[in-house]
C-alpha cells in the first residue's frame, strides 16, 4: 500500500493525524510532503491522506486521475466555530471549502463518534480513529528532568485563554505552597501583539500574576513538543463546557500518560468520554485546590495516578494497535 500524506512541518493537527499514523503503520510506503513535486505526484499512489485542507481543493476528479488514487480526508474536531473563537473569521471563510471537501473525499476519518456524527451529513463514509500515541518511540518516552521544586504543569494555544481562566482562582490558593511548587505553563507565542497580549494574560492567570516561582516555554515544533512535558510533575486540564469544546479529543490525556504524569481534569465532554481514566475529575471549582492540594502533599498518589493513567493510555490508545484498524479500513477503501 502507498500513502501520500499532505502536512506542513508546523501543524500540530497534521502531525499527529498524518505523520504519526504513516510513520507508524505497518507493512506501507509512505510519504509526507507540504509540497508536491511533478515526481512525486507521478509515482502513483494508492491514498492520499490530508487533514482538513489541501492544495488540490475543488479539484478531486483530476487528482484521483493524477495520482491514481483514493482520497481520504481526516477531521481532529470540528470545523464549526463559535462566534467567541479567535479564528471565527477563518471558520466563515473557510467552511464552505472544508464542507465541499467532506462531500467530495472517499472517505472521511475523525477522533470520536461525536465528531463522525456531524460529518455524516456530508459524507456517510466516516470511520472513527481516535488520537493514539506511540508508546516508548520518538519523542514518546517516560523521561523527564529532574527538579528541586514541584511542577504544576499546562501548555497549549492561544485560543485556550478561556481555558486556562479557570484556574485564575484556585491558583491563587496556592501561595501557601510558595517555596516548593513551580508553575510552568508550554506554548508560549509573542510572534505578533496579540498573541503577546493574550499569551501574557494566560501567564498571568496560571502564575498569580508572577507571584508564584514559574517557568515559561515558548512554543516549539510538532516533534519536539513532548519536551514541554519533560518538565511536568503534575498536570492541569482545565476546560470549558460548550458544544465546541466536546468536539475536541482527548490529546492531552494521552500526552499526559506517555510522561506518568498525575492528571487534574475538568469532567467535561470529550474527557469524560473516558470516566475510566485513572485521573481527579473536577467537578466543582473548587475541586481545582482541594486535589492540588492533594497532590502537592502526596507523593505517592502522584506516584499510583502516574502509573495508573501511563498503563491506561497504553491500553486504549496506543498508535500501534488503532493502526491497525486504520490500515484495514484504507485497504478496503481501494478494493472498493
Amino acid at each position: 500500500m502507498r500513502i501520500l500524506g499532505l502536512s506542513h512541518r508546523n501543524s500540530g493537527c497534521g502531525f499527529h493525524r498524518v505523520v504519526l499514523p504513516m510513520g507508524f503503520m505497518d507493512d506501507i510506503e509512505g510519504y509526507v510532503t507540504n509540497f508536491m513535486s511533478d515526481e512525486v505526484i507521478n509515482q502513483k499512489w494508492d491514498i492520499f491522506l490530508f487533514n482538513r485542507i489541501s492544495m488540490w481543493d475543488n479539484q478531486y476528479d483530476s487528482v484521483r486521475e493524477n495520482l491514481g488514487c483514493k482520497i481520504v480526508l481526516d477531521m481532529d474536531d470540528s470545523w464549526i466555530l463559535p462566534s467567541n473563537h479567535l479564528n471565527y473569521y477563518d471558520y466563515i471563510s473557510h467552511a464552505p471549502r472544508i464542507e465541499k471537501n467532506l462531500r467530495e473525499v472517499d472517505m472521511v476519518t475523525c477522533t470520536h463518534e461525536r465528531l463522525a456524527d456531524l460529518i455524516r451529513p456530508f459524507n456517510p463514509n466516516v470511520h472513527v480513529f481516535p488520537n493514539a500515541i506511540p508508546y516508548g518511540e520518538h519523542q514518546f518516552t517516560s523521561t523527564k528532568t529532574e527538579s528541586d521544586l514541584l511542577r504544576i504543569f499546562w501548555c497549549g494555544g492561544v485560543t485556550h485563554e478561556g481555558d486556562l481562566e479557570i484556574l485564575k482562582n484556585p491558583i491563587q490558593r496556592l501561595m501557601s505552597h510558595k517555596d516548593k511548587i513551580q508553575m510552568v505553563i508550554g506554548g508560549y507565542n509573542d510572534e505578533n501583539e496579540l498573541s503577546k497580549f493574550i499569551w501574557d494574560k494566560m501567564v498571568a492567570y496560571f502564575t498569580s500574576a508572577k507571584k508564584l516561582p514559574h517557568q515559561i516555554i515558548k512554543g516549539t515544533t510538532p516533534n519536539a513538543y513532548m519536551s514541554m512535558y519533560e518538565n511536568a510533575d503534575i498536570m492541569v486540564v482545565p476546560l470549558l463546557q460548550s458544544e465546541w469544546s466536546a468536539n475536541k479529543s482527548n490529546l492531552k490525556l494521552l500526552e499526559a500518560s506517555c510522561k506518568k504524569i498525575p492528571v487534574i481534569c475538568s469532567a467535561v465532554a470529550p474527557y469524560t468520554d473516558d470516566m475510566d481514566a485513572p485521573v481527579l475529575w473536577v467537578r466543582n471549582q473548587s475541586d481545582w485546590f482541594k486535589h492540588l492540594n492533594l497532590l502537592i502533599n502526596n507523593k505517592q498518589a502522584r506516584i499510583d495516578y502516574g502509573e495508573a493513567i501511563h498503563e491506561w493510555g497504553q491500553k486504549k490508545y496506543n498508535l500501534f494497535n488503532i493502526n491497525v484498524a486504520r490500515r484495514q479500513a484504507f485497504a478496503d477503501l481501494i478494493k472498493a
